[in-house]
């Protein structure tokens, strides 16, 4: 037992110190930190040198909650009421189009290319179309903060949108995946009563998120049950946990959309506490992103990319060029967006790492045929989007995007 502690404790120091400075390396020649850490997390990993200790990754999924709850209370704290007010007709369709397009192009090609049946292409569409919020919450948070994009919203509309596609998505995700790992039972009632889980998971989200955020302020502040910093951010961050996970085994409700507006309806209810938290998850987030991005890369499956690097990267590109760019298109159309700020999303909308490395792997775990060529293209959109997006979402904002005052509530 001794022994087990020693060796997770010994993998933990390296994780914290490998990924930290790996990140600063890679800073040091103008890349995004997470590909320093993806790398690292690549040599620690059982494809290269297999120091960490097997209790460590198998703790993965968890350390991914943790990050996962983090940026989503970063983005719920961060949203302005005003910006979404006027752009939610465009934040909707964002939150739907681009996934929409992309899953289908996925699905088709995967049937050209892979030889996958229609609903196994399908399935393929839903982990790979997925947005990672561990990318776009921090890059888009980072840009209201120096002001671009932010009078006419563009960031908010990319947080509330991304939030809302990986709702989605995941549903359908879990229903292909009952109908090829079950009974088979797919039929017209199944997919009659998609758009009414879909509206559920999300009312319900949001509603849960406000009750919340209102019993929150009533105990920890208005009844003084918290008296510092440190309390009101351990506890608001116990609480967005707790509410992901019931969120897993009761899936009634969506946790992602739960926690983000836990944070929101927290800038309503107490502007004062919610520039506090700001600081706290902001803290927070400067480790978990270490642990959350050295185990992805820790887990990816190297052994298994090299029979489908080329029609991976195939189905990659052309997901995004002809599908999200379709959804992007249709999502803005009408709108005040010019043709750069449009643009823009190809930078902004596009990055994928924590919901392919939280899904990625289980049609293979379940038996499901074409299992290993999913996970493999998985792995390979991390690899490759997730840098990619860390890099492109500050360099081409300045560029595309328009410049205000910076917004005092980012």
């Amino acid at each position: 037992m001794t022994l087990f502690f020693e060796q997770t404790l010994i993998s933990i120091v390296l994780v914290l110190l490998g990924g930290f400075l790996a990140g600063q390396l890679v800073k040091k020649i103008k890349l995004p930190p997470l590909l320093g850490m993806i790398l690292i997390g690549i040599i620690f990993g059982s494809q290269f040198t297999n120091i960490l200790a097997p209790s460590l990754l198998d703790s993965a999924d968890n350390f991914r909650t943790i990050a996962v709850m983090t940026i989503l209370m970063k983005a719920g704290l961060g949203l302005d009421r005003e910006k979404l007010k006027q752009q939610g007709s465009v934040a909707l369709r964002l939150g739907f189009l681009p996934a929409i397009f992309e899953a289908l192009v996925v699905m088709i090609l995967a049937v050209i290319l892979l030889d996958f049946s229609w609903v196994t292409g399908l399935l393929l569409g839903c982990i790979l179309s997925p947005e990672s919020p561990a990318v776009i919450v921090p890059g888009m948070l980072r840009l209201k903060s120096l002001g671009w994009g932010v009078k006419k919203g563009i960031p908010d509309a990319i947080l509330t949108g991304s939030a809302l596609s990986d709702v989605l998505l995941l549903l359908v995700f879990s229903l292909l995946i009952n109908f090829l790992s079950q009974d088979k039972n797919f039929n017209l009632d199944s997919l009659t009563l998609l758009p009414i889980q879909l509206i559920t998971q999300v009312v319900l989200g949001v509603l849960i998120g406000w009750i919340t955020a209102y019993l929150f302020v009533y105990l920890f502040i208005k009844q003084k049950w918290s008296e510092n910093i440190v309390q009101e951010t351990f506890l608001s961050a116990s609480i967005a946990v707790g509410l992901v996970k019931i969120a897993e085994i009761y899936p009634i409700f969506s946790g992602y959309l739960a926690v983000m507006s836990f944070g929101f309806f927290l800038i309503e209810k107490s502007a004062p506490l919610a520039e506090r938290l700001r600081v706290g998850f902001d803290s927070i987030w400067k480790v978990a992103e270490i642990f959350l991005f050295v185990l992805l890369g820790a887990n990816i499956p190297l052994n298994i990319l090299g029979d489908t690097l080329i029609v991976g990267l195939i189905i990659l590109i052309l997901g995004t060029l002809v599908g999200r760019m379709t959804g992007w298109y249709l999502a803005t159309w009408g709108s005040n967006w010019n043709r750069d700020e449009k643009l823009f999303l190809l930078a902004g909308n596009s990055a994928k790492a924590t919901v392919q490395a939280a899904i990625g792997a289980l049609p293979l775990s379940l038996g499901i045929e074409g299992g290993e060529k999913i996970l493999a293209l998985a792995g390979l959109s991390i690899l490759v989007t997730a840098p990619l997006g860390a890099w492109a979402i500050p360099t081409f904002a300045p560029r595309l995007l328009q410049r205000e005052e910076k917004n005092i509530s980012s």
